[in-house]
């Protein structure tokens, strides 16, 4: 088993890979990717691989096939039921020969995938697996490290790279993937900021962004302010003051209700108590106007 970094997983993921992560240095079996939040790509706290996908031929399961062309110069191996080792191995070329392979499902990234696939397609034919299959005679070794049908000169033949691009392109590919990743995790992020229960809970998101621009993270902070406008609105943030003496007195909705704030205008600075007074008069008459009309 391969463990990735989360570049290679996140890079494998992008490339059609179903991938598989755990906590590191843990006893826990792999979960599907899904189940994770899109910060575990920059998390060293936890590993990945790619996801084993089991066929049956037979009565026999064993891991899949590839199906998708790997990258030139991977090696690879096929089932080989007319050796004793019962695979061959190859360096990928993406030749119309490594395609035809692949379609047909036949190649694998592990040798011990390659044998198990040549031992169940003899068992599927009634035959049985010779012991100690797993290893070869010296004499055949060399064989084993190329194809029958592929030209040795030709495998080791270094591969034609248009002048001015021998590292651009995987700088590019690259900075490609740094990209999506970025913006995957910048999606997750977002969607957690909206949802945050706490302002705690919404700010402490800004700790998987130390390594990102100012540009990089500032959907981000505006999400997290947003977040905390919505949790602590600045009205109900605010400290509501009652009404003043004078506008209480305005809008004394009784006689009684006014006696008690004439009471109160008596506690208050000498200067502003005749303001008070005349309020309290005005109100006083009002009230009473008020009640001879319902009166009569």
């Amino acid at each position: 088993m391969k463990i990735l970094t989360g570049n290679e997983a996140f890079a494998a993921m992008a490339a059609g890979q179903k991938i598989e992560c755990r906590h590191a240095e843990s006893n826990l079996d792999f979960d599907d990717i899904r189940d994770f939040p899109a910060t575990v790509f920059i998390d060293t706290a936890y590993e990945f691989r790619i996801a084993v996908i089991y066929m049956t031929i037979g009565k026999m399961s064993l891991p899949e096939a590839i199906k998708e062309a790997p990258a030139k110069g991977t090696q690879c191996f096929v089932p080989s039921v007319l050796t004793e080792k019962l695979s061959k191995s190859f360096k990928w070329k993406n030749s119309d020969a490594d395609l035809a392979f692949m379609q047909r499902g036949l190649v694998h990234l592990y040798e011990q995938n390659a044998v198990r696939h040549a031992a169940a397609l003899i068992a599927v034919g009634g035959g049985a697996v010779p012991a100690g299959n797993d290893t070869e005679a010296a004499g055949l070794a060399k064989a084993d490290d190329s194809l029958p049908w592929e030209d040795p000169a030709e495998a080791e033949k270094p591969q034609a790279v248009p002048a001015g691009q021998e590292n651009t392109a995987p700088a590019e590919a690259e900075q490609q993937i740094e990209d999506i990743k970025q913006k995957a995790v910048l999606d997750d992020l977002l969607e957690r900021a909206a949802t945050a229960k706490t302002p705690a809970e919404a700010t402490a998101l800004t700790g998987y962004t130390k390594s990102w621009t100012e540009e990089q993270r500032k959907p981000l902070v505006e999400a997290i302010h947003k977040r905390l406008n919505e949790l602590n609105p600045p009205e109900a943030a605010e400290i509501k003051q009652p009404p003043s003496l004078l506008v209480q007195i305005q809008n004394a909705a009784d006689l009684t209700e006014l006696d008690c704030l004439e009471i109160e205008t008596a506690g208050r600075h000498p200067d502003i108590q005749p303001k008070l007074m005349a309020a309290v008069k005005r109100r006083r008459a009002e009230l009473e106007s008020q009640a001879g009309e319902e009166a009569s």
